[in-house]
């Protein structure tokens, strides 16, 4: 939890300090090196930041959305806006793109755009599984 809110805090605290996002849940585990998740959340949409196996990784779903399957990983968010496939560990270089998308991203989570947004990213994962098992 600790790399967590360090990552938080030191790229990221725009997302509670400038854009209306609020911790709604936590949860930390001390199984395989203390697996960790918290989740902000506004109006429009949930973030969930993930520490599993000592790597960091962020999910993004719509708000309301209470299935399992809803939550979409910071690669193939980031493909559809820039159409590059990337990586979904959550570092640096990915903390300076969501804050500079920021607002593009939530849009794609409102309700006009979701059932788009939801098709593409389902697409997206689809192609990433093929890649990477054929």
């Amino acid at each position: 939890m600790d790399q967590l809110l360090r990552f938080l805090l030191t790229h990221c605290s725009f997302l509670y300090n400038d854009c209306g996002m609020r911790f709604t849940d936590s949860r930390c585990d001390k199984t395989f090196g203390g697996n960790a998740y918290i989740v902000l959340s506004n109006e429009a949409l949930e973030l969930r930041f993930m520490r599993d196996r000592e790597q960091l990784f962020l999910d993004f779903r719509a708000t309301g959305r209470s299935r399992t399957r809803s939550w979409y990983s910071m690669d193939v968010v980031r493909q559809l806006l820039t159409g590059e496939i990337g990586r979904s560990e959550m570092d640096e270089e990915n903390a300076t793109f969501l804050k500079s998308r920021f607002p593009e991203i939530q849009g794609l989570f409102g309700k006009p755009k979701i059932a788009e947004t939801e098709a593409n990213l389902k697409a997206f994962e689809a192609a990433r599984a093929k890649r990477l098992f054929g």
